[in-house]
């Protein structure tokens, strides 16, 4: 008995020891085989490898660490978890500040951890028809016929995802009043499709940690 149990228990460090490792390539061409799933094939070229994920493993002495994914190297210690980041890149979509990432999760085996999310990516993209979005200069003037009050600084625009309504809207906001720790604005929400004014209010804004 004790024989087989030293047996056993050699064999259980040795496994645990080697643990399972993978090659760059092999981690990134999984994720994309799972984001091409979940988007689509003709979809998945407007995603592009964003570079520079980490990954979780588990050493030897049972520690748990993150490390950047290697480049010629395999990983290090016993693979947990990954997560890869893609960037949209459409030309249609070429936006600033608005969140253009989809990241996809794997485990220890390279299996999706959870659902793919792409709530946030314009259905353009995902259906590959053209865009359906008006232009910025249409947008530009659609503010510029609104009534809005007198500024004290230009205007500034910019696309945002409301996460809870599952909508893009362009922001606008037009600055009334300005001091040093705070500013009186006129803030809109206007359709990108449709270029209506779905909202329409003014708010004082606070700079934080400002004495």
């Amino acid at each position: 008995m004790k024989i087989l149990l030293t047996i056993f228990l050699s064999l259980g460090i040795c496994q645990f020891g080697l643990g399972q490792t993978y090659s760059r390539e092999e981690i990134i061409s999984e994720a994309k085989k799972h984001l091409k799933e979940a988007v689509g094939e003709q979809a998945s070229q407007y995603f592009k490898y964003g570079g520079s994920d980490t990954y979780k493993f588990r050493t030897k002495t049972g520690k748990e660490k993150w490390k950047k994914l290697p480049k010629a190297s395999k990983t290090r210690g016993n693979f947990i978890e990954t997560q890869i980041k893609f960037e949209i890149d459409h030309p249609d979509y070429k936006y600033k500040w608005v969140n253009k990432y989809v990241f996809v999760k794997l485990d220890s085996s390279l299996n999706p951890k959870e659902k793919i999310y792409t709530g946030h990516v314009p259905s353009f993209i995902l259906k590959n028809e053209p865009s359906n979005w008006l232009s910025e200069e249409k947008i530009d003037s659609i503010i510029n016929k609104l009534s809005l009050k007198a500024a004290v600084k230009p205007i500034i625009k910019r696309l945002e995802f409301d996460v809870k309504a599952h909508e893009h809207y362009w922001r606008v906001f037009n600055t009334l009043a300005e001091e040093r720790c705070f500013a009186d604005v006129e803030i809109l929400s206007i359709n990108p499709i449709t270029g209506d004014v779905i909202e329409h209010r003014e708010e004082r804004q606070y700079v934080m940690h400002c004495y």
